[in-house]
């Protein structure tokens, strides 16, 4: 005997025919959550947090410590990460996609923030050697500058070769004055650009934001170590200032040298003026050898920035992986970069691996250490077509393609979503437009269709074949926050919890398969198995209240005859702007729809034979009599969760197990 029996739900599969899907599929699953084999509705979003800078918001991040939390919001494509100290150090954040890359403690958010890295000195210090009576020796020195945070820069220029005494007294003279954050000076303008004579060194980059003359503009081109340029005309200014200082609170410098025939450079003083006279002995030397020879700053046109789990930072620009050096997220070493043949679009990892999708085919980063990392293309050509779309999903790495989302991982290299789509049914999807995020052992993907629909396609991370929903909310921004654990949409309206534990119910929408049967047949019978969070008498509370209200307002509209003549009132009888009538809010009732659709032989389409509403009765009921059809299909909504539905030619049958 013919019947239709759904349990488990599951979602859909857009490059499945309709009547081809397996049983327990859908055509259409929005807004609901199938993890467990039944149909949840998902809670409307719960508004956290409303940022200050001005939207729409296309990054949002949730810095946090111990109980305490800041939420940051760009208007641009940044990527930040929390640096990988010890528990109980204070937390700092670094990012890209604002500028220049920056960094932050979690005491100086949301306003304060830095230039990442310790720039190098940039003249080489003069050594005097006077006095003594030992044997000679041949020294070099070297200084750097050495923050607060424990960040050491690059060496200064090496000093010209100096014989003196062993124990005779070196005058180390002419070294740098700490970084600036500002300047003042004269500024000369011709054809759209203004060149700015500093009077001293200005320590910038090309590509570095500055504040001129009230306007936050990158530095155009470096002429030299005192002389700068910006698009605009700016020949007014006499003062400049960086729109990220480096964090020079606290800074000092380091003086180093090496002697004779050794190969080190060894700490002499651990700070120093701009002039030192050195007479330490070689058995007195502190003996801490320089490290930090080929550590450079950051490149400013950094972007895409992860964390490893071997304390180094990664990013990206043009067709360049960088690293830095494990646990010193400020040093930035030339040798640690890896080319591609095609520019880098977006980069993630699994492991201390690191893929980075390129406009072309994926590259494989392989090694525990940056200097020993060998870069391979995966040979598959599936370009990157969103930066936003990159994610890493423990074993391996996603991102949006032309056929699919493809995935590069310790399985290999295939299309994550082969199961699901073809090429037909993803590319109208506009791959370009995707954002992605992992949360809740599942996969969101926000998308913007060619015909106007907007939502998040939502996979389950293990299992993509058991199908596809869609959230039909379109939110500018999707975050998954490593912390908490929490999934976060953002909108016109703010950063908004998904799914959140106290809000009202979301509508879903499920429509399951057609199935189709050799011969037509009559459904006279079905059982929808579900859970209602309300009593028969909650139901009954709440549309009692909804009457009352209804039936007050009723009277007093019925009841009201009017007070003076035309434009005139009883003074002081009326309430300002008042009424007695009350603001009616509908019942709050969770209930759920089931609509039962057929087609004969002579119907174009389905049509719709049955509808009814579920609130609390879970027993069995008839369906329309006196009509057959060979296809049948089963259509779900409301807020309800539901656990089975059974469709049987009578009731008896319906039993049947």
């Amino acid at each position: 005997m013919a019947r239709i029996d759904i349990r488990p739900f599951y979602g859909s599969s857009p490059r499945t025919a309709e009547r081809q899907l397996g049983d327990g599929f859908a055509v259409e699953a929005a807004n609901l959550i199938l993890t467990n084999g039944e149909i949840r509705p998902i809670r409307e979003p719960e508004l956290v947090n409303i940022p200050s800078v001005t939207g729409p918001w296309v990054s949002v991040y949730r810095a946090a410590s111990r109980d305490q939390e800041v939420w940051l919001a760009w208007n641009r494509d940044v990527d930040i990460v929390r640096a990988p100290l010890p528990p109980s150090a204070e937390p700092r954040f670094y990012w890209t996609g604002d500028g220049e890359p920056r960094f932050a403690s979690f005491s100086d958010l949301p306003g304060t923030f830095y230039s990442l890295g310790i720039p190098k000195p940039q003249t080489k210090p003069t050594v005097a050697p006077s006095g003594g009576t030992g044997s000679d020796v041949t020294r070099v020195y070297v200084y750097t500058f050495f923050s607060a945070l424990g960040e050491e820069s690059a060496p200064s220029p090496a000093s010209t070769l100096a014989t003196g005494k062993v124990d005779g007294t070196w005058a180390i003279s002419n070294m740098d004055a700490f970084p600036a954050n500002s300047g003042s000076g004269t500024a000369s303008h011709l054809s759209g650009v203004t060149t700015f004579n500093n009077t001293g060194f200005h320590w910038l980059r090309v590509g570095e934001e500055i504040v001129i003359g009230g306007q936050t503009v990158p530095v155009l081109s470096v002429v030299d170590a005192d002389t700068f340029t910006v698009s605009g005309n700016f020949a007014a200014a006499t003062t400049w200032a960086r729109k990220a200082p480096w964090n020079t609170s606290g800074i000092k410098r380091r003086l180093y040298r090496s002697e004779g025939t050794a190969a080190q450079f060894q700490l002499v003083a651990d700070d120093v003026g701009t002039t030192y006279n050195d007479t330490l002995l070689a058995t007195a030397i502190l003996g801490d050898e320089l490290i930090s020879l080929g550590w450079e700053l950051p490149p400013v046109n950094l972007k895409g920035l992860i964390d490893l789990p071997n304390g180094c930072l990664v990013g990206f620009f043009d067709n360049q992986v960088c690293y830095s050096e494990p646990f010193q997220p400020h040093a930035w070493p030339t040798s640690y970069r890896r080319g591609t043949t095609f520019d880098v679009v977006g980069i993630g990892h699994f492991g201390t691996t690191v893929v980075a999708c390129t406009e072309s085919d994926p590259y494989i980063c392989e090694g525990s250490d940056p200097s020993i990392v060998t870069a391979e293309s995966a040979n598959q050509v599936w370009p990157c077509l969103s930066k936003r779309s990159v994610i890493s999903v423990g074993d391996g790495v996603l991102y949006a393609t032309t056929n699919g989302m493809a995935y590069v991982g310790m399985k290999g290299a295939n299309i994550w979503t082969q199961g699901l789509f073809t090429r037909y049914e993803w590319d109208p999807l506009t791959p370009a437009s995707m954002v992605a995020a992992k949360a809740e052992g599942r996969i969101f993907v926000r998308f913007e269709s060619v015909d106007g629909s907007k939502g998040v396609l939502i996979f389950d991370q293990e299992n993509p074949q058991i199908g596809l929903s869609i959230l039909s909310l379109f939110p500018d921004e999707i975050y998954s926050d490593r912390v908490n654990g929490q999934f976060y949409l953002v909108d016109d309206r703010g950063i908004k919890r998904y799914d959140a534990a106290d809000g009202a119910r979301v509508n879903y929408s499920w429509v399951s398969k057609e199935y189709t049967f050799e011969k037509p047949v009559n459904f006279g019978a079905c059982k929808v198995d579900f859970v209602s969070e309300q009593t028969q008498a909650d139901v009954q509370a709440e549309q009692d209240r909804f009457d009352a209200e209804v039936l007050a307002n009723e009277t007093l509209v019925a009841n009201y005859s009017g007070m003076g003549g035309v434009n005139g009132s009883y003074v002081n009888n009326l309430m300002n702007n008042g009424s007695d009538v009350v603001d009616i809010t509908p019942p709050d009732i969770s209930a759920s729809t089931i609509t039962v659709l057929a087609k004969t032989a002579r119907d174009q389409e389905l049509r719709v034979v049955y509808s009814r509403q579920l609130v609390v009765d879970e027993r069995p009921f008839k369906l329309k009599a006196g009509f057959k059809a060979d296809v049948w299909q089963v259509a779900l909504s409301g807020t309800l969760r539901i656990k089975s539905v059974k469709v049987a030619e009578t009731m008896k049958a319906l039993e049947q197990q």
